[in-house]
């Protein structure tokens, strides 16, 4: 319990309110929050709403230009379906622990809401979840690989210092899905896939070649023997793309066994513009070692403004 809750719940003398709320069904918190927020709303006039719209920064609108927006979500998911990769349309909420239940995210940087519900905060993690349902009702089959993306754009509650960064902005995510087959086969031609979107997507879009950095993370038994194969297949798969390593800062939850951060190089400038990487969501929530999730996302915002 932070500092401000518990000064708020000695204030009210209800110091055990929290343990309590915990306890109560979903159900029965939408009932509560519910009315909460209908108290709440009761008392605000027109001028209030004016007045909460010019200081939260979660609401205030983007200043992209809207229609050079929806034209690139639409180019690059018209690619994306031609290349083999099937768009989804993502509702703007998740359910509630969408991105703190699966990786290092603190969800005090996501803004919760009612119902069971998130703002979308993080686009990969949806469509993995949507991944695995779809799996799970047999509608689809992972053997050989499936692959899905999504444009949106998302919210984050955490506070951003440095110039440039918004509360909400735009993100395409690609996720795709397989089963472990031996040999790490599955996760090359995953890894490949995706790549290789990415690499047409810079040079035919943008006249910019991509590099990528290959780091190590821990979640293999062989570490160490992944993290080569990965290596060297990939070096074989893309030739043409070069490919450095960083060995440091094996450990992270969010990870496994990899991570890649990709990079642009146009005629004037060198652009950090995505990452991705294998993870182990979908092996959570269908409860199968053999499921294979690799994830990867990269920031429309910042295509725009090249």
């Amino acid at each position: 319990m932070n500092k401000i809750t518990k000064r708020i719940l000695e204030k009210i003398g209800q110091p055990q309110l929290l343990e309590q709320l915990s306890g109560l069904s979903q159900s029965d918190l939408n009932s509560l929050f519910l009315e909460i927020s209908k108290a709440q709303t009761n008392k605000l006039t027109p001028t209030n709403i004016l007045k909460s719209y010019r200081s939260n920064r979660f609401v205030v609108p983007s200043a992209l230009d809207p229609a050079s927006f929806y034209q690139l979500e639409a180019d690059m998911t018209r690619k994306a379906k031609a290349d083999g990769i099937e768009p989804v349309l993502l509702s703007p909420v998740a359910p509630l622990g969408s991105c703190s239940v699966f990786g290092c995210v603190d969800q005090n940087n996501v803004v919760s809401a009612t119902r069971g519900c998130e703002v979308l905060s993080d686009t990969s993690n949806m469509l993995a979840i949507y991944l695995a349902d779809k799996i799970r009702r047999g509608d689809i089959d992972n053997k050989n690989g499936v692959h899905v993306c999504s444009i949106d754009r998302v919210t984050r509650a955490q506070t951003f210092e440095e110039a440039g960064f918004f509360a909400h902005f735009g993100v395409f995510c690609i996720v795709s899905s397989g089963k472990d087959t031996g040999s790490y086969s599955c996760e090359v031609d995953l890894l490949t896939k995706q790549l290789s979107f990415y690499r047409e997507l810079f040079k035919t879009g943008y006249d910019a070649d991509m590099t990528i950095v290959l780091r190590k993370r821990s979640g293999y038994t062989d570490t160490d023997g992944f993290f080569a194969k990965m290596l060297h297949l990939m070096q074989l798969q893309l030739p043409d793309v070069p490919i450095t390593t960083d060995e440091s800062n094996e450990d992270n939850n969010y990870y496994k066994g990899i991570n890649f951060k990709m990079y642009m190089h146009t005629k004037t400038e060198t652009i950090e513009i995505g990452d991705g990487g294998f993870t182990d969501w979908t092996q959570k929530m269908l409860g199968n070692k053999k499921e294979r999730c690799l994830i990867s996302g990269l920031g429309v915002d910042r295509l725009l403004l090249l």
